[in-house]
């Protein structure tokens, strides 16, 4: 929720550019006009000493969490490096002229994130499913320690809630630890259905691959002397016996089987004949020897 109109920000107020990364429109005199800014009705607190603007909508919240855990928040040092805190009058952040704008993170992820510190309900945290992975997400970003185990904790209790494929990809695109992902993976190798085309793209090449390599040394006895698991085909089941089933997975057309094609044989006299296999071929006796050979019998009589 907004607040009426704070204030115009010329050229971003600051910043390094303009508001929302946009131009604003030009005056007569060739200089860039003002852009409004709201402050966020909620989340513009009294005491609030770190400004934050994300699109239009300027936030006022204290810096304390943000210094007590955050280590990627001011600056972009290494997940394991402690960012040094921040500290002076000048840096972004400490005024409404210059706060740190956020572009590529929206209003409503950085309300759902704000309200793990400023819930008032204290140990009631009752959020939808996609409110925790906006929380997960920011709180990897920014490397949020406490605020990543606390959010997957909450999406563990939950997780039926979300399909099998789609938590494995968000736990592993947030790295979360091997006991949320083991078992996941465990469920989908071990599980009789084959993973489907929309999980295979959802979970990428790479991950698949290994789901599926996984299912192979789980359902295959290895030989120690090849490079993989053997997977025999069914007892009675030729290669060529599995070309319908290539046909059908791959889209292919329906390959020819020599006993299923009809064959064209040219004959002595250079027609096309068409027979089936191990018929015997037809010969035609040319036209002009059998003339000759009725001319020879009248004179010998």
């Amino acid at each position: 929720m907004l607040s009426p109109l704070l204030g115009k920000l010329p050229n971003g107020g600051g910043f390094n550019g303009p508001v929302n990364g946009s131009e604003g429109s030009p005056r007569r005199d060739g200089r860039e006009r003002p852009r409004w800014v709201m402050k966020h009705e909620e989340y513009y607190m009294l005491g609030g000493d770190l400004f934050v603007l994300i699109d239009d909508v300027l936030f006022k919240v204290h810096s304390y969490f943000f210094k007590r855990e955050a280590r990627n928040f001011f600056d972009d040092a290494p997940a394991g490096d402690a960012a040094p805190v921040p500290s002076g009058k000048d840096f972004a952040g400490r005024s409404e002229e210059k706060p740190i704008r956020i572009l590529d993170v929206t209003v409503q992820e950085f309300e759902q994130f704000l309200w793990v510190f400023y819930n008032p309900r204290y140990s009631i945290y009752d959020a939808p499913i996609a409110s925790w992975f906006s929380i997960l997400k920011l709180a990897h970003r920014w490397d949020f320690p406490i605020v990543k185990s606390f959010a997957l904790r909450e999406l563990k209790r939950r997780e039926r809630e979300v399909p099998l494929v789609t938590r494995i990809r968000l736990y592993q695109d947030y790295e979360a630890p091997p006991e949320y992902l083991v078992p996941l993976y465990a469920e989908l190798c071990a599980r009789d259905l084959t993973p489907t085309e929309d999980e295979a793209n959802e979970l990428g090449f790479d991950r698949m691959y290994r789901v599926f390599k996984a299912r192979e040394l789980l359902r295959s006895p290895v030989d120690p002397s090849e490079e993989g698991p053997l997977s025999p085909l069914p007892e009675g089941v030729t290669e060529e016996g599995t070309y319908p089933t290539i046909e059908e997975v791959f889209g292919l057309p329906p390959y020819p089987h020599e006993d299923e094609s009809p064959r064209q044989e040219e004959t002595v006299d250079g027609s096309q004949a068409s027979r089936e296999k191990d018929e015997v071929p037809i010969i035609k006796t040319p036209e002009q020897k059998n003339r000759r050979d009725r001319t020879k019998k009248k004179v010998t009589k």
